[in-house]
């Protein structure tokens, strides 16, 4: 077994290399674009969410001039209503649905990430001030409950909302993607500021989503559930997202990270993470086909794209716990290479998807750093 300092510095250098084979040439303008996959034909487009994933975790093998020129790509495609695009494909094509009906529901929230990541990292301050109305108009356009503040998905038009779960018909007030607009309005209210703006608005959504989110709890398994209406099942990647964010209150992280140890049999598998606890599978699907069946991609086979959260949720309360998690996902990504899901009997899906190693790499580095300090 590795030593997670091994471990760290082997992801470290999977990480540069899956980025660097996953840059494209695309007819966008001149705009470099990036792949969810290097190598291969899987996921060929400019998808919104993964490259935010690639930019937020490892802007180190990212130009900045490559992350400006995407953003200003997306926003300049941004609809009169708001709608930001999904994905832009390897011809040009510019595409807002994924599954369903409507378009995507995280999209907004991933255009703020980006944006976000690339202020992070020291970028043009003024690129930000011109693109921020535009954040905020789209943004403005998620779908949500009034009463609430949480994202909205309409039960009589399952449609995509986040897009590790875009089969899966989750509807009613929705889990994950509430967190991501708690998280987007957090940064535009850091942006209002930095502009001298006022960020009331921002402040108080998020302050309400905060507040609201005990509505998907579930006090039978001490977990969030994924939805409101279909789909009302304990969330894992949710629920450790909402540690890893800070989105709750330091008591119900607690316990949280107390119920994902307890459960931690029925949703790790050779360091990944399933959606949900076994034996269990989506109760609704939105893309109801041999590739979503029980045991495969979305409805029940194990990620690395969520390891990093998990391992951040058990990292303050157990000491090492964390850190051994994501060294056994290097040493599981050194015996069997990166995928994008795996599974029992030799169950595998495309091979190095850049997520599955770039949000663990992130997280390792934030749990490292803790580590360093004084």
């Amino acid at each position: 077994m590795i030593s997670p300092s091994d471990a760290f510095a082997q992801l470290k250098a999977r990480v540069e290399y899956l980025i660097d084979h996953a840059r494209a040439a695309y007819p966008l303008g001149g705009v470099t674009a990036y792949t969810p996959v290097a190598f291969g034909t899987a996921y060929k487009a400019l998808y919104l969410r993964d490259f935010t994933y690639m930019a937020e975790s490892a802007p180190e093998f990212i130009p900045s001039d490559h992350i400006q020129k995407i953003l200003a790509l997306f926003v300049s495609h941004i609809t009169r209503e708001g709608l930001c695009p999904e994905r832009i494909s390897d011809t040009g094509e510019v595409i807002y649905v994924c599954h369903g009906p409507r378009p995507a529901g995280d999209c907004a929230m991933f255009l703020v990430k980006l944006a976000a990541a690339y202020a992070d990292n020291g970028h043009d301050p003024k690129f930000i001030d011109t693109i921020y109305p535009a954040l905020c108009r789209t943004i403005d356009a998620v779908p949500i409950d009034p009463a609430t503040g949480l994202v909205y998905i309409d039960p009589a038009a399952p449609s995509t909302a986040y897009g590790f779960t875009d089969t899966i018909a989750i509807t009613g007030q929705h889990l994950f993607c509430s967190l991501l607009l708690y998280e987007s309005r957090r940064t535009l209210e850091r942006f209002a500021r930095l502009l001298n703006q006022d960020a009331t608005r921002h402040t108080d959504h998020a302050a309400r989503i905060r507040k609201n989110l005990g509505a998907l709890w579930s006090p039978t398994d001490n977990l969030f559930l994924a939805g409101s209406q279909d789909c009302r099942q304990p969330d894992i990647w949710g629920s450790a997202y909402a540690c890893a964010i800070s989105a709750i209150d330091p008591p119900r992280r607690q316990v949280i990270a107390d119920s994902l140890w307890q459960k931690k049999g029925r949703f790790l598998f050779r360091g990944q993470v399933r959606h949900l606890l076994t034996p269990d599978h989506w109760q609704k699907l939105i893309l109801d086909v041999p590739e979503t069946q029980p045991g495969n991609f979305q409805n029940g086979a194990y990620w690395g794209t969520a390891t990093g959260w998990v391992a951040e949720t058990f990292e303050p309360t157990r000491p090492g716990a964390g850190i051994k998690l994501l060294t056994d996902l290097v040493q599981d990504f050194h015996d069997h290479g990166v995928w994008e899901c795996i599974g029992p009997a030799g169950y595998q899906r495309i091979e190095n998807n850049v997520s599955s190693a770039c949000l663990p790499y992130a997280s390792f580095k934030r749990l490292t750093s803790q580590s360093e300090r004084p």
